[in-house]
């Protein structure tokens, strides 16, 4: 059940908790999407295992969120709600510009960090595109065409069409200052060498059909405690492709901590 939670700037966030136990896995959302493309990994897991999904400021239910709409911003977020819901330390998994989410909330509050889970992570050094790229991205914002051809290229097979339908109505619900603000935070990133202090566990999940060498050399060659996963036979957006199998991941990392 989708609850609210006001942060100290009196914005309110929403999100949704289930499960039961501790460690909590906290699960981010990446760009133009909210808590909704983990129901089916959090439904894989078992009932024993607390989670808390949370639509980031600018997007899903907390799309009426004021600025700043950047990593900073959206950790300090995580950070009041880890502590309100006394779920510290907790275990953060983040896909893909929720990954950079979870590597700034892991330096900002290592206290609140048992653990690090990022699959098809953006760098903390940037999302490396060229100016024809960034405009490409730029452009899906508010454009459902333009964002439903997108979001179907992350995919390493043809996705189901009601698959698309629902994260395409996630990109359309964030708010479009939101969307293009945080855009330009986690794309011109630039806190890579600090990462290299992160002692908290961590696992990268490299899908084969993405770029799984940079995810190897970007973000998993720089933390010290962590491993690369290469998940076969998926593309960018594996959380809606193979969510068993990554809950399987999710669920022996938290064992092994």
């Amino acid at each position: 059940m989708m609850q609210h939670f006001r942060v100290a700037d009196g914005t309110q966030l929403a999100y949704e908790e289930s499960g039961a136990g501790l460690p909590a896995v906290l699960f981010v959302h990446g760009w133009q999407a909210d808590r909704s493309v983990w129901a089916e990994l959090i439904d894989a897991l078992d009932a024993d295992v607390r989670t808390v999904a949370v639509d980031l400021r600018g997007g899903g239910e907390s799309r009426d969120a004021s600025k700043p709409y950047a990593l900073e911003r959206f950790a300090a977020d995580l950070r009041e709600l880890v502590e309100s819901l006394g779920i510290g330390p907790a275990i953060v998994v983040g896909h893909s510009m929720g990954g950079t989410v979870a590597l700034r909330f892991a330096l900002d509050a290592p206290e609140l960090t048992r653990g690090l889970v990022l699959i098809s992570p953006v760098p903390a050094s940037g999302g490396g595109y060229s100016p024809k790229g960034e405009a490409s991205l730029r452009s899906t914002v508010g454009d459902p065409d333009a964002a439903r051809a997108w979001l179907a290229r992350t995919f390493a097979e043809t996705p189901d069409e009601a698959m698309l339908d629902r994260i395409c109505a996630a990109a359309a619900r964030a708010d479009r200052d939101a969307s293009l603000e945080s855009f330009e935070s986690w794309a011109h990133a630039d806190f890579a060498d600090a990462t290299r202090s992160i002692t908290a566990p961590g696992l990268v999940i490299a899908p084969q059909h993405d770029v799984p060498d940079m995810y190897e050399r970007k973000v998993a060659a720089l933390l010290p405690n962590a491993r690369l996963v290469v998940l076969p036979e998926c593309g960018h957006y594996a959380i809606l492709e193979r969510p068993r199998e990554i809950a399987e991941l999710i669920r022996r990392f938290c064992d092994g901590l």
